[in-house]
């Protein structure tokens, strides 16, 4: 008991009458709290070499942590070779060419990168089509295959006969997921996840432009992207004019998981 008692009043004292601990070296750095010199090559508390750092790990008054560098500048900084990685992770879900992803709480893992898939879908028919002011329109739904984030780029090209005073017309594009490919608005409507508003002066009096514009959504495996048009002002939107069937002279939509 007596054996226990002088123990602890042994750390004690140390922790009262010592503002540094070194370990593996009589010279703890200058500033730090608690220094660990590896090779135990340090020969001085204000002057550490590179090399002699490399071996170092130490905590700083602020509770910096340096490894590789007795100077840290962030809670974490490590000073390494490329022969020797600064960090390795190794859980059960590393693995060959993978990213460290973290979850909303901050926890990290491994997991495989996304790959980049893209798809061109043509809008076209064997007649004109005309989309009214007004009314939800489906313009396209597509099946997808690989849940994952995807940007969705509408390249139109159409014409209309009717604009507002300031000779414009507009239509907004909703972008989302759904369970089903018909056009059914009303159940779709609350899982819209971006859409646009897209204003257009069509030049002269032939009622015809084109453009494009980007929509970003989310969607998982076994169910649609749809793409909603609505014209907003002026309209109707007409498509088909120049060629019914023509691939170049009809909206498309390009598709890219990212």
């Amino acid at each position: 008991m007596k054996k226990v008692f002088l123990f602890i009043f042994c750390l004690l004292s140390i922790g009262l009458s010592v503002a540094q601990v070194g370990i593996n070296t009589k010279v703890p750095f200058s500033g730090s709290v608690l220094h660990i010199d590896g090779a135990g090559d340090n020969t001085s508390a204000s002057s550490v070499t590179v090399a002699q750092a490399s071996n170092d790990v130490m905590i700083d008054a602020k509770g910096n942590v340096g490894v590789g560098t007795v100077a840290p500048s962030a809670k974490l900084h490590i000073v390494t070779t490329v022969a020797t990685p600064a960090m390795r992770i190794a859980d059960g879900t590393q693995g060959l060419n993978k990213i460290l992803r973290t979850d909303a709480n901050g926890n990290a893992s491994w997991v495989t990168a996304p790959t980049t898939d893209g798809a061109i879908y043509n809008i076209t028919g064997s007649t004109t089509t005309s989309y009214p002011n007004g009314t939800y329109s489906l313009l396209k739904a597509i099946p997808i295959n690989n849940t994952g984030n995807f940007l969705v780029t509408i390249r139109w090209w159409g014409v209309s006969s009717s604009m507002n005073a300031a000779k414009q017309t507009s239509a907004v594009f909703h972008v989302l997921q759904s369970s089903s490919s018909g056009n059914t608005w009303s159940a779709d409507s609350p899982n819209v996840q971006d859409q646009v508003e897209y204003y257009v002066m069509p030049p002269g009096d032939t009622g015809r432009f084109c453009f494009s514009t980007s929509l970003f959504a989310r969607v998982v495996a076994g169910t649609y992207l749809k793409v909603y048009i609505r014209v907003a002002i002026g309209g109707p939107w007409v498509i088909g004019t120049a060629s019914a069937g023509s691939e170049t002279l009809n909206p498309s939509i390009v598709i890219y998981r990212v």
